[in-house]
């Protein structure tokens, strides 16, 4: 299968390069005040959220009298037309001028999918260019420091989602899970360190009874079923989940970036303190971040008999929000559990990726609405038009409906509920947006 090609372009000097270094996460394309200094089109594959692209860093696109420059431009117009993806990069600290509208005049007529973006934000800059450039019809720009990799991580979101990397019909279930990223989050202390030991078979991380043994992220390759997996131990969370003090701030900043870039988390807690404050905190992180989860009972060997039942009705009862999620038990140093533990990622991984079909959703939602119908809004009924699946990782739907805004919330409430229970989407984060409109697809053949 071919990589989809993602090519950045904009006027010299307005910080192409260090964006592709830092989507890279490499100093691979020179970078030099001097305009023009690029001049050759660099291709790299880069890993976004683990999917391999095609990224393009383009010479500035500017009109000149001479002939090596029109040649320059002509050939970097031609590789754009073959792109699936163009990150249109501005000058935050300029304001629009010939050159910007000669490029996105240029860009537009491809009729290619575009990402503006505004570069150099760091300090102070221009705020009406955010204005001018929401005009364009081009999207809200994203706004980046490509230089001190701020706003990096919300660019690569939208690329994965402009591309649909999550779903691309040539890629089967297993080469979903090739590279599996798993990123091991919890409590001090809760065993995460001797868990990535006993998944890869041998001592790779520091283990101990003293907190905070392990303050870096540690990244280690496991192969288990055919299924290669980057395992990230990271460090744990104090009551002070905040870290302001000393160092600590640095390493929990670490560990919410490992969690924003992984695909599955398991959030790990010691079987003696998993009802404790601190887990819930954890979890709504993860949560909110839209990650998908698994949580995972430590240190079992400690008792001779557990209520399984009964610590999953608490923990769900402590976060409802995450109600039906997996819930394993093991002991991370008995090495009990692991394999039930690798089969429940498997099928989670299996879940987060799901595809429903229009077809089913339809179905679904006539007959939810005909037997609950929405109360009447002054007066008026509430007519939902269509539902279609929009992404996966996390999923997301689209509901058409013709008063979008009337819907209360706790019909909004029985509807994404009642959506988890049909599909088996329990315990995940799920977005449902209203938009009032008819059935996008009427008319359509």
């Amino acid at each position: 299968m071919n990589n989809k090609t993602v090519i950045i372009v904009g006027k010299p000097n307005v910080g192409k390069s260090s964006l592709f270094n830092a989507l890279l996460k490499k100093n691979l394309a020179l970078v030099s005040k001097a305009p023009g200094y690029t001049r050759d089109l660099k291709k790299k594959t880069a890993i976004i959220f683990d999917r391999e692209i095609t990224l393009i860093d383009s010479p500035g696109i500017f009109e000149s009298d001479k002939s090596i420059e029109k040649k320059i431009v002509s050939n970097a117009i031609s590789e754009i037309d073959s792109c699936d993806l163009i990150l249109l990069l501005l000058d935050a600290k300029e304001v629009l001028n010939s050159d910007d509208f000669n490029i996105i005049d240029k860009v537009r007529k491809l009729g290619k999918k575009i990402i503006i973006i505004l570069n150099k934000t760091e300090g102070k800059f221009n705020s009406d260019i955010i204005v001018d450039t929401k005009k364009l019809g081009l999207g809200t720009p994203f706004l980046i420091s490509a230089a001190h990799m701020n706003g990096i991580t919300q660019v690569q979101e939208e690329i994965f989602n402009k591309l649909e990397l999550n779903k691309s019909p040539e890629i089967d279930d297993f080469k979903l899970l090739e590279k599996l990223s798993l990123a091991i989050v919890g409590k001090t202390n809760s065993g995460k360190s001797t868990l990535v030991n006993t998944l890869k078979g041998e001592n790779v991380s520091i283990t101990g009874d003293l907190p905070n043994l392990t303050r870096d992220a540690v990244e280690t390759f496991v192969n288990k079923e055919n299924i290669d997996f980057k395992i990230i131990d990271t460090a744990g969370f104090t009551k002070d989940f905040s870290a302001i003090k000393n160092f600590n701030k640095i390493f929990m900043d670490q560990t919410k970036k490992k969690i924003r870039l992984s695909k599955i988390i398991l959030i790990l807690m010691d079987i003696d303190d998993y009802f404790e404050r601190l887990h819930s905190r954890i979890i709504r992180l993860v949560y909110d971040d839209n990650r998908c989860m698994i949580l995972v009972i430590n240190k079992i060997d400690k008792y001779k008999n557990i209520s399984e039942l009964l610590i999953k009705e608490k923990i769900y009862k402590l976060n409802p929000q995450i109600r039906g999620l997996p819930i394993s038990f093991i002991s991370a140093k008995k090495g009990v559990g692991i394999n039930s533990l690798i089969r429940s990622i498997k099928a989670q991984n299996t879940v987060w990726q799901k595809r429903i079909s229009t077809g089913k959703l339809n179905v679904w939602l006539t007959k939810l609405i005909k037997k609950n119908p929405p109360p009447l809004y002054k007066g008026r009924s509430i007519k939902f038009k269509y539902i279609t699946q929009a992404n996966s990782s996390p999923p997301k739907f689209n509901i058409f409906v013709n008063l979008s805004n009337a819907i209360k919330l706790d019909y909004r409430r029985f509807i994404e509920n009642n959506l988890r229970d049909s599909f088996s989407l329990n315990g995940l984060p799920m977005k449902i947006i209203y938009k009032s409109s008819n059935n996008p697809y009427g008319g359509k053949k």
